[in-house]
């Protein structure tokens, strides 16, 4: 709830930034009358048109002032003499300002402060005890700075702290013990830094934390002592994190590990929401897995009996993405030889194995859910689609079945099963142009969406498609919209069907047709007959130079005995 009253408030700032900003008024000495230019509880001071440097400030009191936000300053610090002249601040944001360090006595002034918010500015170095004036402290951001070095006593007092915000800087290293003294910090943000290592304790003292942000860095590795005390994460971010390789949580409500090379991942406790998706995972472990309600694996290296093992027991299961894997054979019900566990998924409701390597639709397969609204098992390798084996799913609103090998379709039986159906994928299969007419004529009379998603596929197949639909053949030199330019990679089936087969055994009897004909035909223009002839001719030349041969040897042979 802390949060989400710091996200709310910061939103109100925003909008009623631009509406409540003001000029600084001057009193009759020339100098600012904070009191008179800031006479509410938030203020927006305007500085942008003013010589800040020369700036001199009346001593009149704003003891109403408690948020007070300041934008495009040209000062190189804190304003001291601003800050002596706000009592009962609780609230100060600077952005967009040539601001390079804090200094502790630019915060005494304001020793009551719960929130202090730093950003766009030239900020490089966190020192130790650089906030110790402001013990009061529960929200310190400090993102999009220019920050290097953070010092390893830097954020000592501030043990109230819940809220820390060190993003898209350029943090290079966290000190051991750094963290230490946030002992009741929930939120932590070091997202888009430059961080390589961190040490095993560094979240030892953190036991309280709730969201940790570490996306967009350059982690080699996370040992397993590092996020194992965070036993209270409800949101953990590391996508985008260079080759993690391997990856060891306690638990967590939310994490996201998308495209960081991970290569096997394990969950001690539970985890409601996973997105693991582009990696290289040939291993994923979780613990409580009643817990997970959502799944995204895709593109990473799972088979067919590592998905069975990872779903067995996934009772709450609602969403489940395992697109672009090498999965070749649906999960089966089958009881494992050291499990009692029945395989069952019924809360299953979204589904996604496009992009494997299925060849067939299995009626008893767990994934089959009852529940299911949308199955997309497109650019599989299935040549039929018995539409028998869906009759379980009642619910089912969108099917797809591109990039397949169909060439027929129970279409009326599938429409009769499933009253919701609203939208089916058929594109890129092999079906014959006027079977193709009458399924999406019969489809669309009944109010069925044929959506045509141009991906990859060769693009006669497509403006088949297209030609059914319309009604009409498309013209020579007539192309598709530029919005339909195909991309991606080829589907190719590495297995024979019986019309490969077909197709390659009329080839070689026409071939052997052609080389007869050939052969007719040299032999009736005495092509072949010439060439006996020569070959002969050939020979008998060989025989008669070996014949002389041998005469002119035994005539020396005699004429050297007779000498």
């Amino acid at each position: 709830m802390f949060i989400l009253h710091i996200i709310a408030g910061y939103i109100l700032c925003s909008l009623l930034g631009d509406s409540l900003q003001v000029e600084p008024s001057y009193g009759t000495t020339g100098r600012v009358n904070l009191s008179a230019s800031c006479p509410n509880a938030y203020c927006n001071l305007d500085l942008i048109n003013t010589n800040e440097q020369h700036l001199a400030y009346s001593t009149d009191l704003a003891r109403n002032l408690q948020q007070l936000y300041l934008s495009n300053c040209n000062r190189y610090s804190l304003p001291l003499v601003l800050l002596n002249l706000t009592p009962n601040l609780r609230t100060l944001v600077m952005q967009n300002c040539s601001i390079y360090h804090i200094t502790k006595d630019a915060l005494k002034p304001v020793a009551n402060l719960t929130s202090l918010q730093v950003q766009r500015t030239n900020i490089w170095l966190l020192r130790d005890e650089q906030f110790v004036a402001v013990p009061k402290l529960e929200m310190l951001e400090l993102g999009f700075n220019s920050i290097h070095t953070v010092h390893g006593r830097a954020l000592m007092g501030l043990e109230r702290l819940r809220l820390l915000g060190l993003q898209s800087n350029g943090i290079a290293q966290i000190m051991d013990k750094t963290l230490d003294p946030l002992i009741n910090l929930l939120h932590l943000d070091l997202s888009d830094n430059e961080i390589e290592h961190l040490p095993g304790d560094i979240f030892s003292k953190n036991l309280k934390l709730q969201t940790l942000l570490l996306n967009g860095n350059r982690l080699g590795q996370l040992m397993p002592p590092t996020l194992t005390p965070l036993v209270n994460l409800r949101l953990l971010d590391l996508s985008n994190c260079g080759q993690l390789e391997e990856l060891h949580l306690s638990s967590a409500q939310s994490v996201l590990l998308e495209d960081s090379g991970l290569h096997s991942l394990v969950i001690e406790g539970g985890v409601i929401k996973l997105q693991a998706g582009n990696n290289q995972l040939t291993l994923v472990s979780i613990g409580d897995k009643s817990s997970v309600i959502e799944l995204d694996l895709h593109g990473n290296l799972l088979t067919g009996n590592e998905t069975e093992r990872l779903l067995r027991g996934m009772w709450n299961l609602q969403r489940l993405d395992l697109s672009k894997n090498i999965i070749e054979t649906w999960p089966m019900p089958a009881i494992f030889p050291n499990t009692t566990d029945i395989f069952m998924l019924p809360s299953l409701t979204h589904l996604n194995l496009g992009y494997n390597q299925l060849r067939g639709l299995p009626m008893e397969s767990p994934l089959l859910s009852s529940r299911l609204t949308q199955l997309d098992i497109s650019f599989n390798h299935m040549l039929t689609a018995p539409i028998q084996n869906l009759a379980a799913l009642q619910n089912l609103e969108h099917l797809y079945l591109e990039g397949n090998r169909l060439h027929e379709l129970d279409y009326e039986l599938l429409h009769h099963q499933h009253e919701y159906l609203r939208e089916l994928g058929l594109y890129d299969n092999e079906w014959s142009f006027n079977f193709l007419r009458k399924m999406i004529t019969y489809l669309n009379d009944r109010g069925v969406h044929l959506p045509v998603r141009i991906l990859h596929r060769q693009e006669n197949t497509t403006h088949t498609l297209i030609a059914a639909s319309t009604g009409r053949h498309l013209m020579n030199g007539e192309s598709l919209p530029q919005s339909q330019a195909q991309a991606g990679v080829s589907g190719i089936h590495p297995y024979w069907t019986l019309r490969d087969v077909l197709a390659f055994v009329t080839l070689l009897v026409v071939l052997a047709i052609l080389l007869l004909q050939f052969y007719h035909i040299l032999d009736d223009e005495g092509c072949l007959r010439r060439l006996r002839q020569w070959r002969r001719g050939r020979q008998s030349t060989i025989a008669n130079g070996t014949n002389g041969a041998r005469r002119l040897d035994e005539q020396d042979s005699e004429h050297s005995s007779s000498e």
